[in-house]
C-alpha cells in the first residue's frame, strides 16, 4: 500500500468517526428532552464532544503510526537496494577476475602450444633427414 492510499483510508475513517460521533451526540441530546439547557444536556454535549475528540485523536495516532511504518518500509527497501547493488558489484568483480584469469591461461597455453609445435616440427625434420640418409644408404 502506498502513502496516498494510507492517507485516503485514514481520512475516510476520520470522517466516518466524526459523523458517528455527531449522530451519537445528536441522539443523546434528543433523548434528554426538550428545550432548556439542563445539566443532563450539558453533560451529554460534553460526552459527545469528548467522543469526537477521542476519535480525532485516535485518527491522528493511527495516521502517525501508518506514516512511521511507511518510513520504516522505505528505509528497509533502501537497505535492500543497497545490498543488492553491493552483491551486483561483487559478482561483476568476480566475473572480471575470472575473465582475466581465463585470458592469462589462454595466453600461457598459446605459448606452450607454440613451443610444442616447434618441437614436433624439429622432430619431424630430423625424422625426414634420417629417412633420407637411410634411403641413400639402401639405394645404390
Amino acid at each position: 500500500m502506498n502513502e496516498q492510499q494510507i492517507n485516503l483510508k485514514l481520512r475516510r475513517a476520520g470522517a466516518l468517526l466524526a459523523v458517528v460521533g455527531a449522530i451519537g451526540g445528536g441522539a443523546l441530546l434528543s433523548g434528554c428532552g426538550g428545550g432548556g439547557t439542563s445539566s443532563t444536556e450539558t453533560s451529554a454535549r460534553k460526552e459527545a464532544e469528548g467522543g469526537v475528540e477521542a476519535a480525532q485523536k485516535g485518527i491522528e495516532e493511527g495516521k502517525e503510526k501508518a506514516q512511521k511504518g511507511l518510513e520504516e518500509g522505505k528505509e528497509k527497501a533502501e537497505e535492500g537496494k543497497t545490498k543488492a547493488q553491493e552483491g551486483l558489484e561483487e559478482g561483476k568483480k568476480a566475473a572480471e577476475e575470472g575473465l582475466e584469469e581465463a585470458k592469462e591461461k589462454l595466453e600461457n597455453s598459446k605459448g606452450t602450444g607454440t613451443k610444442k609445435l616447434e618441437e614436433a616440427r624439429k622432430k619431424a625434420e630430423e625424422a625426414v633427414e634420417e629417412a633420407k640418409k637411410k634411403a641413400e644408404e639402401l639405394l645404390p
